[in-house]
């Protein structure tokens, strides 16, 4: 009778380790859509253009669709406590997790334990010599930054795209910088959290190069227009890394997304001045470094630098983005 006891006990309490989610794999969706042309990374935008769609079948006739399906179905994760548009001086960001896969391009990454319904979650994947999506199904893109080569002058984005296989680009303008964009790169997704969403999701890409995801829950994000501003850069010339400015609005979330196309440690590139240390992952040849803030009032973040003692010249991809809140 005890034994049965300890069992039921400890079955009520698992779910509380992982929250009370279901798990479902989030496959790069390779359905057909719109053309969307991302707003240059190195150039602000007034408007701001619809994002997470590429007209593919325009590059490419041989679309496949694929669709998550649901590998374990529990209680939903994410529970409603209260009015979340309260005040804009509540905690602007609910937490950050951190993964990575090495050598292998399958991921399973989480969303932050706080994260509350009516949140945005802001999901950084990462990779190395290999092809990153430019669509997960569920999922919005707000941002990319591909690089061929360490030299590379600037960031290529979605619409730099020439030659795509499904959602993933394999070759792009060579005015742009040209190349297949696998020496390094981000690509930036986003949702709006509801009672009914996962706690995890599994990402599956073609290859065995590492792969790495950091995902923060930012709260009050404008749901017409989520990003205000992005930038990046691809080799910023500094042994250190120079985050590009960016424009922003009093009580906007001002993200700063930094790959690293060599092993560090959390150490070596410190937050810059008047950001927190949200997320960080390594492994032997990669790392990934997420920073952020709360815009106090309204004008430009200015020149952002990390410290520590940071690492070899370009061999980073970065990216400031602007996330509009209400």
């Amino acid at each position: 009778m005890l034994f049965k006891v300890a069992i039921a006990i400890l079955a009520f309490q698992l779910p509380a380790v992982y929250g009370n989610g279901f798990i479902r794999r989030a496959t790069a969706d390779n359905s057909n859509s719109k053309a969307d042309k991302d707003a240059p990374l190195d150039l602000d935008q007034d408007e701001e253009e619809p994002l997470g769609l590429v007209d593919l079948q325009e590059i490419s006739p041989e679309i496949i669709e694929a669709n998550p399906s649901s590998e374990l179905t529990s209680e939903p994760r994410f529970f409603s406590t209260g009015n979340f548009n309260s005040s804009p001086a509540e905690q602007w960001n609910h937490g950050a997790t951190a993964v990575t896969s090495v050598n292998d391009g399958t991921i399973k990454f989480y969303a932050p334990t706080d994260t509350q319904v009516g949140d945005t979650l802001f999901l950084f994947l990462s990779r190395t010599d290999g092809l990153l999506p430019l669509k997960i199904d569920k999922w919005k893109r707000a941002a990319a930054c591909f690089k061929s080569s360490n030299e590379q002058d600037s960031c290529m984005r979605a619409d730099h795209c020439v030659k795509s296989d499904g959602p993933y680009c394999l070759q792009f303008d060579q005015e742009a910088g040209g190349g297949n964009g696998r020496d390094l790169g981000t690509v930036v997704f986003y949702r709006h959290v509801t009672a009914d969403d996962p706690g995890c999701w599994t990402v599956e890409l073609p290859g065995r190069s590492t792969v790495w995801a950091i995902v923060t829950a930012i709260s009050n994000v404008n749901r017409d227009r989520p990003i205000y501003k992005k930038r990046g850069v691809s080799c910023d010339a500094e042994w250190e890394s120079e985050f590009p400015s960016v424009d922003g609005k009093e009580n906007d979330v001002l993200l700063l997304s930094q790959c690293f196309d060599d092993t560090a440690l959390k150490r070596h590139f410190q937050p810059p001045e008047g950001t927190e240390f949200l997320g960080f992952t390594n492994s032997i040849d990669e790392a990934g470094f997420l920073f952020g803030k709360r815009f106090e009032e309204t004008g430009r973040s200015g020149k952002l630098i990390t410290g520590g003692r940071g690492g070899p010249k370009c061999k980073d991809a970065l990216i400031s983005l602007v996330v509009n809140r209400e």
